[in-house]
């Protein structure tokens, strides 16, 4: 029988091929969607986790995406909104007030981004203390305590952070208005962190306060932010549940349709096995474990084939390169071996049932 198994693929090689081909062009597309839709899902859990309790304040102009991305525009607010959020009557519902200048500089290594934050830092004279992350250190060649200059700033290492905040690993964290100074943005401001509990005030109802007081921002809360981020997963989730059955749907079609073929084809070679004794339920599992094999194989292609389209369609819809999570490899084979075993066992099966000498007869 095993004999018989190797000889059939053999002989029909290339029509497995083609099944095992159109059977990977449905996995890649189901293992894409299914990729992209992980992805989403994972940076709403990471959004929470580096919004925390904060509000964002940042210009209405700002692309959220982009800047999550770590890629900063030119959209800016006056230095001076701190002050007017500190003399307000919100002040009373907000605890902590950070500014930040966000921007990309390039260097001999590299482009580094520069943070300016108005937090404590200590006095060092002319010179402007700084903590670098690790890609930022190692652009700049430079550890703990040494000294180096952009655009004419000189500035001291305080420290090389490992873990840097926001995970801005090629980050130089300085004072903000030396931040101003190397960027070339006197008096602007990229966004506002404003923390606190919210347990006088319904936080929607104090981000819409902070940006009728404050003209011209968007106030990005954890809650508001989550919840239109988690109707769009909740959206694709639902086509990629659509999506999967209408997969395993074309799969069962196109396997079905060339079971039922070469079923029809192969009907007097059955109907000899049979007649010299072959079992019919052995004959229908061999059938239909080619079936499961071209089903595998295409699993495979498509999943290899998902590697270049999911990195493309995630740096159109997500704006950064992505890759198949592994753990789809198996399943997507898998389910592409059950669903194609599924669909080829009815039209075997049959033939194999069928009397072999009426068979034998009309062929």
């Amino acid at each position: 029988m095993w004999m018989l198994f190797v000889g059939d693929l053999r002989r029909s090689w290339l029509e497995y091929l083609l099944g095992a081909l159109a059977v990977a062009f449905v996995v890649a597309a189901v293992v894409t969607q299914r990729a992209v839709s992980s992805s989403a899902e994972e940076s709403v859990h990471d959004l929470a986790h580096r919004l925390g309790r904060n509000m964002l304040v940042v210009p209405n102009g700002t692309d959220l995406a982009a800047f999550y991305d770590q890629r900063f525009g030119r959209e800016a607010l006056p230095d001076t909104f701190p002050d007017t959020l500190r003399a307000s009557s919100l002040a009373q519902h907000i605890r902590s007030i950070e500014a930040r200048l966000y921007g990309t500089m390039g260097t001999n290594a590299g482009d580094i981004i520069v943070v300016g934050q108005d937090l404590a830092w200590p006095m060092l004279g002319d010179v402007a203390p700084a903590v670098l992350g690790v890609r930022a250190a190692r652009a700049l060649g430079v550890g703990p305590g040494a000294t180096f200059s952009l655009r004419g700033q000189a500035f001291t290492v305080l420290q090389v952070a490992d873990a840097p905040p926001d995970g801005l690993d090629s980050a130089v964290f300085m004072p903000l208005a030396a931040a101003q100074r190397v960027l070339g943005r006197p008096g602007e401001l990229s966004a506002l962190r404003l923390g606190g509990c919210w347990c006088r005030i319904d936080v929607a109802t104090l981000a819409s306060n902070v940006e009728k007081l404050l003209p011209g921002v968007r106030a990005v809360t954890v809650a508001g932010m989550i919840k239109a981020q988690t109707g769009s997963v909740e959206t694709m989730q639902r086509y990629s549940a659509l999506l999967q059955l209408t997969g395993g749907a074309v799969i069962a079609l196109i396997i079905g349709a060339l079971a039922a073929s070469q079923a029809r084809r192969r009907a007097r070679e059955v109907g000899l096995l049979v007649a010299v004794g072959a079992r019919p339920r052995a004959l229908a599992a061999m059938f239909t474990a080619h079936a499961a094999a071209w089903g595998a194989v295409g699993g495979a292609l498509g999943w290899l084939a998902a590697v270049p389209l999911t990195n493309q369609v995630a740096a159109s819809l997500l704006g950064s390169p992505l890759v198949p999570p592994p753990g789809l490899l198996v399943p997507a084979v898998g389910l592409a071996a059950l669903v194609s075993a599924a669909a080829a066992l009815v039209p075997f099966a049959r033939a194999t049932t069928l009397d072999p000498t009426i068979v034998l007869r009309e062929s």
